[in-house]
């Protein structure tokens, strides 16, 4: 069955790519497209030499793993942006929960 990278890693693709998740990829340009598939593969490569990013002792061999300490914008709500020091706003997204910058990453006009 196929699935996606995941609501963390997502999220901090998104932030380090400064889109929002509810700008449609097909409507992306190609150097925005780059950009974000670019930033997907720096963040799972960072993520799986720190160990994933689970919370549960029980994930990695008894331990948990430390790309949590690196997260920009997952689980930041009402933090500042690193970026920008605006606020980091959690949001329903589909069936999850989605954290973004405020300035950062503006919602798409419609």
């Amino acid at each position: 069955m196929p699935t996606g990278i995941g609501n963390i890693y997502a999220d901090e693709a998104l932030w380090r790519a400064r889109n929002h998740g509810e700008r449609i990829a097909a409507k992306l340009t190609r150097p925005a497209l780059r950009v974000l598939l670019s930033e997907v593969q720096t963040v799972m490569s960072e993520a799986l030499r720190a160990g994933g990013t689970s919370f549960d002792a029980l994930y990695v061999n008894g331990q948990s793993g430390y790309f949590e300490r690196s997260l920009d914008a997952y689980g930041r709500e009402d933090e500042s942006c690193r970026r920008c020091g605006a606020p980091i706003r959690r949001e329903k997204f589909m069936n999850r929960l989605s954290y973004s910058c405020l300035r950062c990453q503006p919602r798409p006009r419609r």
